[in-house]
């Protein structure tokens, strides 16, 4: 009852209109089984609001929870559940989305939207683009939501540098010239220009700089390295001149100071997120920093942000976009019609205005519901993802050979960040030594387990969910980037 009262009172916050809705409503009746992590978090994210719109309908959540583990075939684990318990509405990331869009297993949905006139116009280009392009120009499912990265920056610290302000659509060297405007020399507490959670590791922001040119360092399904080409040089030639510079500040996660118990939720936040001091001058970050920002209490600046950095070749792209919540018919689905209700009511506008009223941890792909922020929130739906992600099909590599590669790259970017080897032959290095690895036979490969990280979070927003044996809190776009980055995981 509680749960319907709020859900009104949402409504009528936000001037929607499906509760008073003069346009009859299709009757919809029966059940449906939706696969999602778990009840209590699909009914508070979809199920209550659904149920008002359509009492009669049963939705029975089919949950993930405990379903993937770390040493066992997640893959065929997610497939066998499908297969027994035949659910009418997939939870799909995007890597499951891409693999069931091109077998069969997937209703396309094209003539459901043509019926009922669903609106493409107001659902934003970058995902439509994105569903298309995995479906072979069909659509077998659409994402309320996506994540995306953007350019934070502190304005009052550029304005006493007498910096101008970050651009859309930079390149990464005119960022990089930016950052190093900023003196770390004479300031106390020193002055950084650019942080994230790439810059802790050279590698990964070195590959994320060559993903939006494009670049692959790997292809898995020939097992080659790509990475000794005169592009990648060029990329850490860049990246490790940067490094060198010292213009970026890279936190220490093991001496870092830690939050204490009954830290207030600013100290907290500050401690996780060292812009919130400023002394930063520009962050990488994910749409729920906006969040962040937002709510925490006597920032000392006022800030904004831009896109990331493009390829000037092609600028309407970037790699900043993923799409981690994809909802599908299943081509066997025993209520096909009920199924494609739940999925078109859960990407409507009035949805989606509805989830984006009180905060913004995810964009709503509806561009009418988009936040209206005084800041340039719409820098995140500037642009467009890349034709091909530069880490598809990297679930097919051995996983002892991205532990192994993991230690190679380690070994050989030291030298290059300190002067004693060019980009040139820390890349040759790399490329021949990983090559070894990735030519041995199977049985050469030692070890046979599974690679488990275990990630903490000491603090965060939403519900805990795991995928592909990870656990991930709330909005991981940014964080799953960098863990595909260091170990290849798709």
């Amino acid at each position: 009852m509680l749960l319907g009262i709020v859900a009104g009172l949402a409504c009528t916050a936000t001037g929607c209109t499906w509760v008073s809705d003069t346009k009859e409503q299709p009757k919809l009746s029966g059940s449906i089984k939706v696969v999602y992590w778990n009840k209590n978090s699909f009914m508070q994210n979809y199920g209550n609001l659904f149920s008002v719109k359509y009492p009669d309908l049963t939705v029975e959540v089919l949950p993930l929870e405990g379903l993937y583990k770390p040493q066992q075939d997640n893959k065929k684990a997610f497939d066998d559940y499908v297969q027994l318990h035949n659910p009418d509405v997939l939870l799909l990331d995007s890597e499951q989305f891409e693999r069931y869009a091109g077998s069969g297993k997937l209703k396309a949905l094209d003539a459901d939207m043509k019926k009922d006139a669903f609106d493409t116009k107001g659902y934003y280009s970058g995902v439509l683009e994105y569903l298309r392009r995995a479906g072979d120009g069909k659509i077998y499912g659409f994402a309320p939501f996506f994540n995306c990265e953007a350019v934070f920056y502190n304005k009052k610290l550029f304005a006493e540098h007498g910096v101008p302000f970050p651009g859309n659509k930079m390149s990464w060297n005119e960022l990089i010239l930016l950052s190093q405007r900023f003196s770390t020399q004479n300031e106390d507490p020193p002055v950084y220009g650019l942080e994230g959670r790439t810059l802790t590791n050279p590698f990964i922001f070195a590959t994320t700089v060559g993903a939006s040119y494009g670049l692959k360092y790997l292809d898995p399904e020939s097992k080659k390295m790509t990475l000794n080409t005169p592009e990648w040089a060029k990329v850490f030639k860049l990246v490790a001149e940067a490094f060198q510079k010292g213009n970026f500040y890279k936190a220490d996660p093991a001496s870092g100071p830690k939050p204490s118990p009954g830290s207030k939720r600013e100290e907290v936040l500050k401690q996780q997120y060292p812009f919130l001091n400023g002394h930063i001058a520009m962050t990488i970050q994910g749409v729920d920093f906006v969040d962040v920002l937002s709510t925490t209490p006597g920032l000392p600046f006022e800030w904004d942000l831009v896109t990331v950095p493009v390829d000037q070749s092609n600028p309407n792209s970037g790699n900043s976009m993923s799409v981690n919540e994809i909802f599908s018919v299943n081509v066997n689905s025993q209520n096909p019609a009920a199924s494609w209700k739940f999925i078109e009511y859960i990407n409507s506008d009035a949805f989606a205005r509805i989830m984006t009223k009180s905060t913004i941890k995810a964009l709503p792909a509806r561009v009418n519901a988009a936040p209206k922020e005084e800041r340039n929130v719409k820098a995140f739906y500037e642009l467009t993802p890349p034709n091909e992600s530069m880490y598809k099909n990297f679930d097919k590599l051995p996983d002892s050979f991205l532990m192994t590669f993991d230690s190679i790259i380690n070994q050989e970017m030291e030298p290059l960040l300190q002067g004693k080897s060019t980009a040139e032959t820390a890349l040759q290095r790399i490329e021949a030594r990983s090559q070894a690895e990735l030519d041995k036979p199977k049985d050469e490969n030692p070890g046979s387990e599974k690679l488990v990280l275990e990630i903490s979070c000491e603090s965060g927003e939403g519900d805990l969910h795991e995928v592909s044996g990870f656990q991930r809190r709330g909005n991981a776009g940014s964080n799953r980037s960098v863990l595909r980055g260091a170990y290849g995981i798709a």
